[in-house]
């Protein structure tokens, strides 16, 4: 695959930009390499049940074959479920070589988010991704001091897709949590010709309106992921290439969702969607994401372990409540 980079050809004494620059060559292999239901997990972070929440990247390699069995396809390393932000960079660099070792024995298409606060630190884990054989980077934006501009926002993440030129780069679009308060329709208008590199959005924004204009007019060109619920309401604005379902356990009632929505099957599909609020509202009874991170023990036998501080602990008088909850609802017998 060719860099990005245009070449100026000297021809008769004049420099002549190749104004194609292969761009549209190097796009279209990128999105090729991508799945074509992208069903992107992004997993917890195993920690140790020690004084410093020290990283337990032994159980990875059952967490990428669980993830697979369930239907996810690609793999998003060290996100907000992931806890980036209480990670040094060294850590955030053994996650993202555990998933990109264990994800690709699994057949999943690994995205090692980079993105922090520190531009620096951002390219140093970037060129380590790229390195180690990850599939595309991404990034959140500055989070503390924002870009006040989308071209201003456009510089730092440039500086991340430079540095690993030609690796795709992905935008974590996720402005409750970032405060950037941009259109993600409006950056990938100014990528176009600002930003190439640029090849997804996991968009996890609850402007509808913003997504549906993504989809009309970037859903061919780019990487669309959407994450909000309920995941039907996106249908109708426009499918994406994929869905952020964070949680591999809900691959399964999406591959139904979207497969009877396709076949015509709404009644079906909307079926789906109830059964997915109902699972949830138990997780949300027993502790929510603690919850969550706590069922793996009953559906692989792995032990996350706590989160850093200052999130409190998993409450172990729910365990048992949770897990019988869950199969009254037949969460641990899903098929598609």
């Amino acid at each position: 695959m060719r860099s990005l980079l245009c070449v100026l050809w000297l021809f008769c004494g004049c420099v002549v930009v190749d104004v194609a620059c292969d761009v549209s060559e190097w796009r279209q292999e990128a999105l090729n390499a991508v799945p074509q239901l992208a069903l992107l997990h992004a997993p917890f972070t195993p920690f140790n049940n020690d004084s410093t929440r020290s990283l337990n990247v032994d159980v990875i390699p059952t967490m990428a074959k669980t993830a697979a069995d369930f239907g996810v396809t690609v793999i998003w390393t060290c996100g907000g479920m992931g806890e980036f932000y209480t990670m040094t960079v060294d850590e955030r660099k053994s996650i993202n070589e555990a998933w990109v070792t264990n994800g690709h024995k699994n057949n999943l298409y690994v995205i090692a988010h980079v993105g922090t606060t520190v531009l620096q630190d951002a390219i140093e884990m970037a060129k380590h991704a790229k390195s180690i054989g990850a599939d595309a980077v991404a990034s959140v934006p500055p989070y503390y001091e924002t870009p006040g501009t989308i071209n201003e926002l456009i510089e730092f993440l440039k500086a991340i897709a430079e540095a690993v030129s030609p690796l795709p780069l992905y935008y974590y679009h996720i402005p409750g949590s970032t405060h950037v308060n941009i259109n993600a329709a409006d950056l990938l208008a100014a990528a176009s010709t600002s930003l190439p590199e640029l090849l997804g959005i996991k968009f996890v924004s609850s402007d509808t309106h913003d997504w549906y204009n993504c989809v009309q007019s970037y859903n061919n060109t780019h990487v669309l992921m959407y994450a909000p619920e309920p995941k039907l309401q996106s249908f109708g604005l426009g499918l994406g290439r994929g869905a952020v379902l964070a949680e591999d356990f809900f691959a399964p009632t999406y591959i139904r969702m979207h497969r009877e929505y396709l076949n015509g099957n709404h009644a079906a599909s909307q079926v789906e969607q109830e059964w997915k609020f109902s699972a949830a509202a138990v997780f949300s009874q027993y502790g929510g994401g603690l919850a969550e991170r706590n069922v793996y023990r009953k559906i692989n036998g792995v032990h996350l372990g706590p989160r850093r501080l200052p999130t409190a602990s998993f409450d172990e008088s729910n365990y048992t409540p949770m897990i019988e909850g869950l199969e009254k609802v037949g969460f641990f017998n899903q098929t598609w």
